[in-house]
């Protein structure tokens, strides 16, 4: 237990209860989940899974309509796996890594991670015996090369990227990835890409996966699943796509824990490729929307600089012109105009200047938090 934390958003979360039951307004720009209702026809089509009495424990790897399912959302990007054999279904991404982690990391293993980078990482990571080493990006999550060769040592045994990226929203472009595969090719390490934000992408940009480079999975463990793209977070259904040799060794792990995903919820994820995506875009567009206000109230306040982000749904400024602590500042900010934000100290050590806050919010609370915000900070 001495290597599971406490969460670093703790303290805000508290304050922000208390208030709340205070009869105080709270603007919850923390929450890092879509604030839409899943879509109707995925709901009912776990409805008619459950009536059908799809309620019974499945195959560890997933249910076979699912596995295709997945096969044939990649096939539409031009991507080629084989569903029965380069995946496994597991109840959230959050388990797809964990057992990914655990399949192919030895103790005493480095880790590297492209930084700043979500904090639960670390904390599986080390959970595998291993040790997180972070490798800070230049402003929008942009790789830096120098670093990463500079960080990479006999020890190093996989590399985690995250593209679009918690916290920043910002994407790693094609080269980049493909220069980090080289790298992996050329050191003997495996390649975890987090693309759990994947669909989430704005202005045309299409994001590349890890998939379109590293064609025959040599390298490369894929997690994404359902939580973001489809508004799903409580439905907890995600996936890894990776070697047949990696997915049979989390196969044999989800054996031995969780069993399976849950059965009724595999044939909801079924419906969620297959059927409308009408919804989808719909909240797209929604986040489209707001990320250009939120992005644009952020540049007319004096002295914070926030670049514009390409994906999730997230904004990561840089508020050290106001000389504090990104934990100072965020409690600061929520006891005087009641906006939660994620200290950046979280997401790594040299983010302590910068805070996180989600757009998953409504355009009206975007609207009133951001300008009570913008007048607190124009006065400090």
């Amino acid at each position: 237990m001495q290597v599971i934390p406490a969460s670093g958003t703790l303290r805000i979360l508290e304050i922000a209860k208390k208030m709340e039951r205070e009869g105080k307004k709270v603007y919850h720009f923390e929450v890092g989940q879509p604030d839409f209702p899943t879509p109707e026809n995925i709901v009912n089509a776990a409805i008619q899974a459950l009536k059908d009495g799809k309620t019974r424990y499945t195959s560890a790897r997933g249910i076979p309509e699912l596995l295709d399912a997945i096969q044939e959302l990649y096939a539409r990007r031009n991507i080629y796996i084989e569903g029965r054999e380069n995946v496994i279904v597991t109840p959230g991404a959050k388990m797809a890594l964990f057992q990914g982690f655990l399949a192919t990391i030895d103790v005493g293993d480095d880790v590297l991670l492209l930084a700043p980078s979500w904090p639960t990482y670390k904390v599986m990571i080390r959970n595998a015996g291993a040790k997180p080493v972070d490798v800070d990006t230049r402003t929008g999550y942009v790789l830096d090369e120098e670093k990463l060769k500079n960080k990479i040592g006999n020890e190093v045994s996989a590399i985690v990227i995250n593209s679009p990226n918690n916290p920043t929203g910002g994407v790693l472009t094609k080269d980049h990835m493909k220069l980090i595969y080289d790298l992996a090719t050329d050191h003997n390490f495996l390649v975890f890409s987090d693309e759990i934000y994947e669909e989430l992408v704005y202005d045309g940009f299409s994001q590349t996966s890890m998939l379109q480079v590293d064609t025959n999975l040599e390298r490369t463990v894929v997690i994404s699943g359902f939580s973001k793209s489809y508004s799903m977070t409580g439905w907890r259904l995600g996936y890894a796509i990776s070697s047949p040799e990696t997915i049979n060794n989390m196969v044999r792990i989800q054996q031995n824990t969780t069993s399976c995903a849950t059965s009724f919820v595999q044939y909801a994820g079924v419906e969620a490729i297959m059927g409308d995506q009408g919804p989808i875009r719909r909240m797209q567009e929604s986040f489209q929307r707001r990320r250009d206000l939120l992005q644009q109230i952020f540049c007319d306040i004096d002295g914070i600089h926030c670049m514009n982000p390409m994906g999730a749904f997230y904004v990561f400024p840089d508020m050290s012109h106001f000389d504090l602590t990104s934990s100072t500042l965020s409690e600061l900010l929520l006891k005087r105009t009641g906006v939660t934000s994620i200290p950046g100290k979280v997401f790594g050590e040299a983010y302590d200047h910068h805070l996180r806050f989600s757009y998953s919010v409504s355009e009206q609370d975007i609207q009133e938090g951001m300008q009570a915000m913008k007048e607190f900070l124009q006065d400090l």
